[in-house]
């Protein structure tokens, strides 16, 4: 298991932390057809025949004809429903939050600053991965604190809900979390390096909600250094 991977920052940047049957029924018909028919039977000569006298009102019953069978009952039509009126809108889901895109890398000025100088030697003992974790987290702060000036980040855990994921030279932060004024904020990025990993070329990031202090220790994020 690795350790936490955080970046600090104050005065100095230090790391922590998927079809035979057709022919045999043509054969059987003309079979069939060919043999003799089977022989008419007997009538009798003779058959008893009774009579019935009716009255004049039991002849005209009998010979009546029977009344018309009923017409079945026709189901009833379904209610016609009205068309939407014109101009009515479908309520449509929510869309997510556009991710904010800056077109300025901050993270290789913040690293060349004389201030810098311990926290590139730190970069240098870690492996490439870890390394290139800590420069997107160290993007993500310069990124913030330039977007909206009251926040100061100061720490970032990449891995505070959703553990990160590094394609490459790629990583998405889908659930990471920063610091600012003492209080933690949910966080969202994409970070691109260059080839070699060693800077930063292309970032996203979004901004989310406060995190809850009842939630800090359960998700590993201190509330000081």
């Amino acid at each position: 298991m690795r350790g936490p991977v955080v970046v600090t920052l104050r005065n100095e940047v230090s790391p922590w932390g998927i079809s035979a049957s057709v022919v045999l029924h043509t054969l059987l018909a003309a079979m069939l057809a060919l043999m003799p028919l089977p022989k008419r039977p007997k009538r009798l000569e003779e058959e008893r025949v009774s009579v019935d006298i009716l009255t004049p009102r039991q002849f005209e019953a009998a010979t009546r004809p029977p009344p018309a069978p009923a017409a079945p009952a026709q189901p009833e039509a379904p209610a016609a429903v009205p068309p939407p009126a014109l101009g009515t809108l479908r309520a449509q889901p929510p869309t997510a939050p556009a991710m904010i895109r800056p077109t300025e890398m901050l993270s290789a000025k913040t690293l060349a600053d004389p201030r810098s100088r311990q926290a590139r030697a730190d970069l240098a003992t870690f492996a490439s991965d870890e390394r290139m974790v800590q420069l997107c987290n160290l993007e993500a702060m310069d990124q913030i604190r330039k977007w909206r000036t009251d926040f100061q980040p100061e720490r970032v855990v990449p891995y505070a809900t959703v553990e990160e994921k590094i394609a490459g030279t790629t990583i998405a932060a889908n659930g990471a979390a920063f610091r600012s004024r003492r209080n933690w904020y949910g966080l969202k990025f994409k970070c691109q390096l260059a080839k070699d990993g060693e800077s930063v070329i292309g970032f996203e990031f979004l901004v989310g909600d406060p995190v809850a202090k009842e939630k800090w220790d359960e998700l590993g994020l201190p509330a000081v250094h």
